[in-house]
């Protein structure tokens, strides 16, 4: 494809795809801090309850994944900005503020829990919504023709984050690989001592990244369009208001599935490793698994758009529900089993099915609305992230 970019037209034609895809990519990697939420949350409790308030457990930082894992309107306003302003400016905008909010924890975990839900809550969840659908978006319009492997390269991006940050997170703050006190929170001084610092180490080397990836983020000149199919019964249109897409029925069954799906899906990736602790005493393994999940969230979400691209998006979202309800109805169970392995199995295999419902719902709004309503639409749909967190 053809593109005014002053950087990416200087690339030869058949290899823009693959850089922008691959700049996509690398910044999705940067915004994927949600998905190390389980590992660090210790560390950020144990924290809070030594410097701001012995009250704190590990069920009342629920409200901060809640709010990491979405904004209202930040998608939604990352679809609009593409359309105005365009995908780079878009996702500039939103990577400061991420970027930003994530150096600004570093001052608010020490003085507030309402303050670090500000700071590493809402303004960085706020950011990384703006970009994520910018991003999203651009990867969509160079591979119109092969929309569900295009998905899921750029949310596989978000999910490969965590593979890479988990492990450097643990070493950074616990290179001993001390254990947790018998109620589960760490109390040494040399461990706690670094919890504020590990912000300033990721908004530097994320700020970085961002920085280069950002450079070849470009839209293409006259990109392919591709018919629109709705998967009930909604016909093809070039351009829908809000109010047309939110009243179809084919939005209300994604809204539906997209809020179900998230229930279970957040209560895994955020509370696994907690969980773990309870008959793990194990820092570094439970960093890896945390590690390996990430890596089979996010090698998962390539799969799962080959797969939806061969098949249909009912068959492949069935297959994610099935499997992903009888790994989080038998969690329960693994503990007694007293092999640690299993335990490995399953979370990794719980965010295979993570990975499928992030890919699949993209894939299905894009049929359903078509390119250029993609981005509002999905935003949309991402506001039943926000009910799920009351549950």
């Amino acid at each position: 494809m053809d593109t005014d970019d002053f950087i990416v037209k200087r690339i030869p034609k058949a290899a823009r795809p693959f850089v922008v895809i691959g700049a996509g990519i690398v910044l999705q990697a940067t915004y994927g801090i949600v998905y190390t939420f389980g590992n660090i949350l210790p560390y950020l409790v144990s924290y809070l309850r030594w410097k701001v308030d012995p009250n704190q457990t590990n069920g009342s930082m629920i409200w901060l994944q809640s709010l990491m894992n979405g904004i209202p309107f930040s998608m939604v306003l990352g679809g609009y900005l593409e359309r105005k302003i365009g995908g780079r400016k878009g996702a500039i905008f939103g990577s400061i503020i991420y970027t930003g909010s994530m150096a600004l924890s570093y001052f608010s975990i020490e003085h507030s829990y309402f303050l670090l839900l500000l700071t590493f809550g809402c303004m960085q969840s706020f950011g990384q919504g703006v970009s994520y659908n910018c991003i999203l978006i651009q990867a969509q319009r160079w591979m119109p023709h092969r929309v569900g492997l295009a998905s899921g390269l750029i949310v596989a991006g978000f999910g490969l984050g965590g593979f890479f940050i988990s492990p450097l997170q643990t070493k950074y703050i616990n290179p001993k690989n001390l254990p947790a006190g018998p109620d589960g929170f760490f109390t040494q001084r040399e461990i706690l001592e670094k919890v504020p610092s590990l912000f300033i180490l990721m908004a530097i080397v994320f700020g970085i990244t961002q920085l280069i990836a950002l450079c070849f983020l470009a839209e293409p000149k006259n990109p392919d369009e591709i018919e629109t199919q709705s998967l009930i019964s909604m016909e093809s249109t070039p351009d829908l208001s809000s109010r047309q897409i939110v009243y179809s029925s084919t939005f209300k069954l994604l809204f539906a599935t997209l809020f179900l799906n998230a229930i279970w899906c957040q209560t895994t990736s955020g509370f696994f490793k907690a969980y773990g602790m309870t008959f793990i005493h194990d820092d570094f393994f439970l960093a890896m698994i945390s590690s390996f999940a990430a890596m089979a969230n996010c090698t998962s979400r390539v799969l799962w758009g080959l797969f939806v691209d061969k098949t249909s998006y009912q068959t492949s979202m069935m297959i994610a529900c099935t499997v992903g309800s009888a790994l989080m109805w038998t969690l329960a169970t693994i503990r007694w089993l007293e092999d640690r392995s299993f335990y490995f199995l399953w979370i990794c295999g719980m965010f295979t099915c993570i990975g499928g419902t992030y890919t699949l719902v993209p894939y299905a709004c894009h049929k359903s609305f078509g390119s250029y309503n993609f981005g509002i639409a999905y935003g949309l749909l991402q506001l039943s992230l926000v009910i799920t967190d009351y549950f």
